[in-house]
């Protein structure tokens, strides 16, 4: 239920019998906890990010995901709102899991339940990809859990720079 991590993480270190040694997860069991894990916090986040959302979320993170806003906020039938937030949570990357998409869902004018589905649509797709992956690879679930690891680390540090270097900049248009 972690952000960022969610399926991303939890399947290859259930798997993972260099980490966890004689009592590794099947397959099945491990994509089951994983994706009913990472699924758990979504209509909470929803529900909370729309009661909240003209109060509070009008600063870093509408401007970090402003454009996935817009794509889901623009005029387009419901049924393609849908399909475009199940496809960016599907994307098995960091920060396009469940939470993400939960807090985007919450910004939008798409209804809770139909949000909470397709959340759970694209989580069921990322967590088969990982699943998939950790299957073919099956010797090296640790890994692909350092990937992952890895691949989360350099999304977060990136983003540091990003947020200084932005604050750098807001400072010199004040001078």
């Amino acid at each position: 239920m972690i952000p960022g991590f969610e399926g991303r993480i939890a399947i290859p270190f259930a798997m993972s019998a260099q980490i966890l040694g004689d009592c590794i997860l099947s397959p099945a069991w491990a994509f089951f906890c994983s994706l009913i894990g990472s699924i758990i916090p979504s209509i909470p986040l929803i529900l909370l990010t729309k009661k909240l959302k003209n109060k509070f979320f009008t600063g870093f993170i509408v401007e970090k995901y402003s454009s996935k806003i817009k794509a889901l906020s623009t005029k387009n039938s419901n049924i393609k709102k849908l399909i475009l937030l199940s496809l960016f949570v599907a994307i098995p990357l960091p920060m396009t899991g469940v939470w993400s998409g939960s807090i985007i869902a919450g910004l939008t004018d798409l209804k809770p339940y139909q949000s909470f589905i397709a959340i759970f649509i694209g989580s069921l797709i990322a967590c088969s990809i990982i699943l998939l992956v950790c299957i073919i690879f099956n010797n090296s679930t640790l890994i692909i859990l350092l990937i992952a690891l890895f691949m989360i680390l350099t999304v977060i540090i990136f983003e540091i720079i990003r947020i200084i270097f932005n604050n750098i900049r807001k400072r010199k248009r004040l001078k």
